[in-house]
């Protein structure tokens, strides 16, 4: 019985660096996951070791005793629910869009690389995920039109972010009243989304939860249109 020596497929440089890209996001967004189940785990951990606190610091001391060692304890629990919550859930927000525009970017120049296209990402106007936009829609031949409902939800993470880092959440100190419009659009349509006095962002995790998922699905959706070949 002859043998047959069977070499693996060689891949190539490009090829592996797509790979590479591929691989790089999916375990990127899965460490996303990983940290905001365990900062949530932490924060309802804290939450109910406060209320067991507060029972057992409750037992056995005056009516008055008991309302001071409650408001000592509500005023812990708002710490950690207000205070501490809202600015890891901000903040996480800002590092998802910030993968996602880094993300966008090294594809562009990672195309530009391999195709050796006329013109770099640096020569077209603009900034951010709207100008990657453009460089792969006008070299790359990418139809976003494949990717309208998940590249409608980067465009109001855009805007969240943008409140966010510019305004601290608070929608009040927005430049322009379109920009208070567009935000208060966003929340209206986003159960997971709120406003504290009309004007404070309050972020539910299922709305980062959500976020990570967009996030993905629409670069999957964005390699598959790339990488068809």
């Amino acid at each position: 019985m002859n043998k047959k020596n069977f070499a693996p497929t060689p891949i190539s440089s490009a090829n592996l660096l797509t790979e590479m890209i591929k691989l790089h996001t999916t375990g990127r967004l899965e460490e996303f996951r990983r940290f905001t189940c365990e900062i949530e785990s932490k924060f309802n951990s804290d939450k109910n070791d406060l209320h067991e606190y507060c029972i057992k610091a409750a037992e056995g001391i005056s009516d008055e005793e008991v309302m001071e060692i409650q408001r000592y304890f509500s005023d812990e629990h708002y710490m950690i629910e207000e205070i501490y919550i809202g600015m890891y859930r901000k903040s996480t927000l800002v590092s998802i869009y910030s993968f996602v525009e880094n993300s966008l970017n090294d594809l562009c120049k990672h195309l530009n690389k391999k195709n050796s296209y006329p013109i770099t990402l640096d020569d077209l106007k603009g900034e951010g995920i709207e100008r990657a936009k453009s460089y792969l829609e006008k070299l790359a031949k990418v139809d976003f039109q494949v990717l309208n409902g998940e590249w409608c939800h980067l465009q109001d993470l855009n805007k969240i972010r943008n409140c966010i880092v510019h305004c601290e959440g608070d929608i009040k100190s927005l430049k322009s009243d379109s920009q208070i419009k567009k935000i208060n659009n966003i929340v209206a349509q986003t159960t997971s989304l709120s406003l504290k006095n009309e004007r404070n962002l309050s972020i539910e995790r299922e709305y980062v939860d959500f976020c990570i998922t967009k996030t993905e699905r629409f670069l999957e959706k964005l390699y598959q249109e790339v990488f068809a070949d």
